[in-house]
């Protein structure tokens, strides 16, 4: 343990307190039985005083029964581990007081006469423990004040540790909390903080990772197009720049997603009016696209997020789809597309990472981030995407009725 650290030096603050504590209590039990020393004394010498008169007539009998009524019992001498509390001696009269562990007694002598007695110190439970009962307490709220200080630096190391995993590089960590108190906040406040900054940079690793690759081919079908002055090759020009055009757009959206600096538009459409949005890029291909609107539902929501979302699934069912047809149906608060095609190789998850794509995919233009970026749309609006395969035909589901937290995918 570092001598610099909090804990060491907690540590030693706890053994100093300790310490002080313990010389107070010594010093205030010193104290208590000294006061407890001059009660007896004062006590003792009363009834000795009480005494003297009995003793100097000579009346043993009176004396006798004042003994037996205070409990006192007469004895040779005083004993050899006896403590004096008082002591006065003269001529005529010598009056001792003295203490050992159980009994207080006396000395009394008057001319040659000498009566010796004792009786035991009577101590009720409080008396007798009332020290400790007080240094308990102490030392129990010392200890628990320990504890407390040392449950406050638990999460400040787990805090720690975790901002020295993150400046490794490493991102894939866990930092979690049930405290209720400002640690407990600030620990929630640095894991979410995490795991943004770990979603941007793992996405922006994806982008830088793989856009050289992805613009490629379409870079050089250009300049093979250009070099051609062949009507057919300039359409075709076309095409590539707007493909290029499509994956810059997918790009920065999929940045401008996982990056957080995503402001969200509520407010109430019908479901017709975010199919058409969606839609309408797709004008050359309409006679591909069946549209049921079994219930034109309204539905409060950023429209301009939602038609993202449905434009990338329409585009993917449509890039994929066996006989070039996709069916889109609106019931229930759900709005699904169905393409026909063969079953995927892989769980639907694995499609929902950016650049991820079937092997037997390649030949189709495609870039894997729609359904990334479908996925992480949805996410941020707290509703659901699933899909299913029924009947050689891939159903991809959007409803839109909003989730708790505990319900995203």
């Amino acid at each position: 343990m570092p001598i610099k650290s909090l804990r060491f030096r907690f540590i030693g603050l706890f053994i100093i307190a300790l310490i002080f504590i313990l010389i107070l209590w010594m010093q205030i039990s010193n104290l208590a039985k000294e006061n407890k020393n001059e009660r007896l004394k004062n006590e003792t010498l009363v009834f000795v005083q009480t005494l003297l008169p009995s003793y100097a007539m000579g009346n043993i009998n009176t004396i006798e029964e004042f003994l037996r009524q205070f409990h006192y019992k007469t004895i040779k001498s005083i004993p050899e581990d006896a403590k004096i509390l008082y002591k006065r001696e003269d001529k005529i009269i010598s009056i001792s007081i003295f203490e050992t562990h159980k009994y207080v007694g006396f000395y009394l002598r008057y001319f040659d006469d000498v009566i010796v007695a004792k009786h035991i110190i009577g101590y009720d439970f409080w008396d007798k423990y009332k020290n400790y009962i007080l240094l308990l307490p102490i030392i129990f709220i010392l200890l628990i004040f320990q504890a407390t200080l040392f449950s406050l630096l638990n999460p400040l190391s787990r805090i720690t540790k975790a901002i020295s995993e993150f400046a490794r590089g490493n991102y894939n960590f866990q930092l979690q909390s049930k405290r209720e108190d400002e640690l407990g906040e600030l620990t929630r406040s640095f894991s979410a903080s995490q795991r943004t900054i770990a979603r941007m940079l793992k996405s922006r690793e994806l982008i830088l990772r793989s856009l050289g690759h992805e613009i490629k081919t379409p870079i050089a079908k250009m300049k093979l197009a250009l070099k051609s002055p062949d009507t057919a090759q300039q359409k075709k020009l076309e095409k590539y720049v707007n493909d290029l055009q499509k994956i810059s757009e997918n790009i920065l959206e999929f940045e401008r997603i996982n990056s957080g600096n995503i402001i969200i538009g509520y407010k109430h459409f019908f479901t017709e009016t975010l199919i058409l949005e969606a839609l309408s890029g797709f004008e050359d291909e309409s006679n591909k696209i069946q549209i049921d609107i079994l219930d034109n539902e309204d539905i409060y929501s950023d429209l301009q997020l939602l038609t993202v979302v449905l434009k990338n699934l329409v585009d993917n069912a449509l890039k994929y789809s066996q006989d070039g047809k996709i069916k889109i149906i609106a019931q229930d608060h759900t709005i699904e597309v169905i393409n026909k095609g063969t079953p995927l190789r892989h769980d639907f998850s694995y499609y929902l990472e950016p650049f991820y794509r079937d092997e037997n995919h390649h030949a189709i233009t495609g870039y894997g981030l729609g359904l990334s970026i479908i996925h992480e749309i949805l996410k941020v609006l707290c509703l659901k995407l699933s899909y299913r395969y029924d009947g050689e035909n891939h159903y991809f589901s959007i409803h839109l009725k909003t989730l708790p937290k505990e319900g995203l995918i």
